[in-house]
């Protein structure tokens, strides 16, 4: 079966990016404009075009990373929200997989979420059965904080066309609340990488919380928290910056 993926670059280091859930290889990609070398993002399954998941979970996800990244000889990983979480289950495997990772936006780490978050997820659900747009768009502008303005509109829009775009996605919604990056955090005490963990305050679909936890758990690891919400648009030279610094130094 071939995975959906997008390479851009070329040479080393070679970087494999993971995605977060109901976002698109177009909506990451900024995130690795800086990093040198080779990039590699992976379109999760479930996700556009890409194949359906067969066992939901994360599982599933960190098997197709690990074969991509395999491929392409990536010695390098960036992951968001959903795509941390994936790393996190593959190094807590392998744990000498990666040289750098770098951890954007991580929401959980070995337990399940039982917060808003996954109502909001049930919502988003019940919205794409429903093949309601918009009500998938009012579930896609629930998750940015207030005051973006008019700014955040076309990733709305954008956001939106994909997720109602994503036929595969309802399997991995009501899966992964339910699921854990990893069992036990003891595992990534083993893991090599020098790690970038980059949260931001106030964000109730990734809580900062859950990076510090990470940051203390993870033996080579560097913490950056945002002071607000909304880095992706607030702050994203800075944003860039950090993950090139990380990846490219």
């Amino acid at each position: 079966m071939e995975l959906t993926t997008l390479v851009t670059g070329a040479g080393g280091p070679v970087t494999v990016v993971a995605h977060g859930l109901g976002a698109s290889l177009t909506e990451t990609r900024p995130l690795v404009s800086g990093v040198p070398g080779t990039r590699v993002l992976l379109q999760a399954r479930g996700h556009g075009t890409a194949p359906a998941p067969v066992h939901p979970g994360y599982g599933e996800l960190a098997a197709d990373l690990a074969r991509v990244a395999d491929e392409h000889g990536a010695t390098q990983a960036l992951g968001v929200s959903m795509g941390a979480a994936t790393i996190l289950h593959l190094l807590a495997h392998v744990p000498d997989r990666f040289e750098k990772v770098v951890l954007f936006l991580p929401a959980a780490l070995d337990t399940p979420r039982k917060d808003d978050a996954v109502r909001r997820v049930g919502s988003l659900s019940a919205a794409l059965a429903a093949a309601d747009p918009p009500a998938v768009t009012a579930a896609v502008r629930a998750e940015l904080p207030p005051g973006l303005g008019t700014a955040a509109d076309a990733y709305v829009a954008a956001r939106a066309a994909f997720l109602l775009a994503s036929p595969g996605l309802p399997a991995l919604l009501a899966a992964l609340p339910e699921d854990v990056p990893v069992r036990d955090r003891s595992a990534l005490a083993s893991v090599t990488a020098d790690v970038l963990v980059l949260a931001q305050e106030g964000d109730p679909l990734h809580p900062a919380q859950v990076a510090r936890e990470l940051a203390g758990v993870l033996p080579r690891a560097r913490l950056v928290v945002f002071d607000a919400p909304g880095v992706l648009f607030r702050e994203r030279a800075r944003l860039r910056a950090l993950i090139a610094g990380h990846l490219g130094a």
